[in-house]
């Protein structure tokens, strides 16, 4: 018997039949009618095709199949409520959860050492494991509880996700200290495109965000390097006359200079996304403040 066949909700009732030995009292224990009792009993008895309970008088007696499956039956059922109890008690300071976030490059940089740092002082004994997670599988991971978060871009549609905007940051243009163009006050369109540029970008082809609007005006920019971390290109700059367009929070962590961008371009968004399941335990609840409040939106 595949228990996927089976709605868990009947061994309550038969833990409540077996316990009272009459379904009025069952019923009244589970708040419920009896003739719900009495239905959900056939179906218990269809499914493990034994009858369960036989009458003697006023009383429902075990059969020998009965008096076997109770013992697991309530042992599951406690298993149950102590861990729920444990959800509703707790501690994120004795907590030693694992959690489990699919995170990018830029999260990882600007978002994981702040929250590190802060859950050291208030949940000492949690870890954190950090997945590096195709898009594409991020729904399904969450979905089976395989990560507990997801930080990414704003391109998740699934009714089983909960978000909410974890940062809005502008896109700048940045050089090394040596670049050529570093003194001056402002660029131009025609210094941006002048330049020769680092792409970072997790797709394995295909222009940014910069390029796409770059695209609408009937302009290009000239690409020489593409990388999948921001980390790299930083250090690029400083060792070449490359440029790198990324967000300004990123850029306030290395020793270059920066420019506003020479046309329209949209914020780079970050979201946080997690299961519909996961949205009213203690656990993500505390830990989503935790994230919320590290970073700046």
């Amino acid at each position: 018997m595949n228990l996927r066949h089976i709605d868990l909700n009947l061994f309550l009732t038969f833990e409540a039949i077996y316990t009272h030995g009459n379904l009025t009292l069952a019923a009244r224990t589970l708040n419920v009618t009896q003739p719900a009792v009495s239905n959900a009993l056939a179906r218990l008895r269809d499914r493990l095709d034994d009858p369960l309970f036989v009458h003697a008088g006023k009383r429902m007696n075990p059969t020998p199949m009965a008096q076997k499956m109770i013992g697991p039956v309530r042992q599951a059922l406690r298993l149950l409520q102590a861990g729920i109890s444990a959800e509703e008690d707790f501690d994120p300071h004795a907590s030693d959860k694992v959690i489990r976030l699919a995170i990018g490059d830029i999260g990882e940089t600007i978002l994981l050492p702040r929250l590190v740092a802060k859950l050291r002082q208030l949940a000492p004994l949690m870890t954190i494991q950090v997945f590096h997670i195709p898009r594409r599988s991020i729904s399904r991971r969450l979905s089976l509880g395989e990560i507990d978060f997801a930080v990414d871009i704003p391109l998740l549609a699934n009714t089983q996700l909960i978000h909410g905007k974890l940062m809005s940051d502008q896109q700048v243009c940045v050089v090394g200290r040596q670049h050529p163009l570093a003194d001056k006050a402002l660029l131009t369109l025609e210094d941006y495109l002048d330049m020769t540029h680092i792409l970072v970008s997790s797709r394995p082809r295909g222009g940014g965000i910069v390029d796409i609007e770059l695209g609408k005006v009937g302009v290009s920019r000239r690409i020489a390097v593409r990388l999948q971390h921001y980390q790299p290109a930083f250090h690029m700059i400083e060792q070449t006359n490359l440029a790198l367009t990324a967000p300004l929070q990123l850029t306030r962590m290395y020793n270059c200079r920066t420019f506003p961008l020479p046309f329209e371009a949209p914020n780079l968004e970050l979201q946080l996304y997690w299961h519909i399941s996961a949205d009213q335990t203690a656990a993500n609840k505390w830990l989503r403040e935790q994230i919320f409040s590290v970073i700046s939106r």
